[in-house]
């Protein structure tokens, strides 16, 4: 998990908003590939909660970070709209059947506010780990599920890769080869570049 940026509602949006004034999300279907798209794009082809890359189509969706059943006035909030990847054991659908009210969102990393890397750091074995055991960090793994067995591989793999290719590459050539995992990758290849500096006696 990354902390997200989002730019101005784009202008296709704000328009239907205003011309079509919808009443549910369902009414949004006219536009809600192309809304999907567009927030896609600005998170860099990775899903929001995740990082895992999204190919778009039905790789993926837009989620309510708050869900519309106890935040119903976010809906059509710009602000409150991720894109996340359509599994069920992991990510926005899996947090979608943990949250039951509004009270489960407290100490909860909400990427749009806040940087997770406070509250979350990865280790070469693919898991992730709240840091110091922060009440936030560790109900945020366990409601999005990050530690699921085939997300942690996938890691690990990515993880695998980057130790053995770091050498060769700078940081950013690593994050662009791997191609996910954003957040992971930057922060290993910075541990594994001190640690080595430090050794070396190089400033670091």
């Amino acid at each position: 998990m990354k902390q997200l940026v989002k730019g101005s509602a784009p202008d296709f949006f704000t328009k239907f908003i205003t011309h079509k004034q919808p009443k549910s999300w369902e009414d949004m279907g006219p536009i809600r590939q192309e809304l999907r798209e567009h927030i896609l794009t600005e998170q860099r082809d990775l899903c929001a909660y995740t990082e895992v890359y999204l190919s778009g189509g039905d790789s993926c969706h837009i989620d309510h970070y708050h869900t519309r059943n106890l935040f119903p006035e976010e809906t059509f909030s710009y602000d409150n709209m991720l894109v996340s990847c359509n599994s069920e054991i992991f990510g926005a659908k899996y947090k979608d059947k943990q949250i039951k009210e509004k009270a489960d969102y407290e100490d909860l990393i909400n990427p749009l506010e806040e940087d997770p890397a406070d509250y979350l750091e990865f280790t070469f074995t693919g898991d992730v780990v709240a840091v110091d055991t922060s009440t936030k960090g560790e109900k945020t793994i366990s409601v999005f599920n990050l530690n699921e067995k085939s997300l942690v591989e996938r890691r690990k793999i990515a993880a695998l890769n980057l130790a053995s290719m770091m050498d060769s590459f700078t940081e950013e050539d690593m994050v662009g080869a791997i191609g996910e995992f954003e957040t992971m990758i930057r922060q290993l290849y910075r541990e594994v570049k001190e640690e080595s500096n430090s050794i070396d006696g190089s400033p670091v």
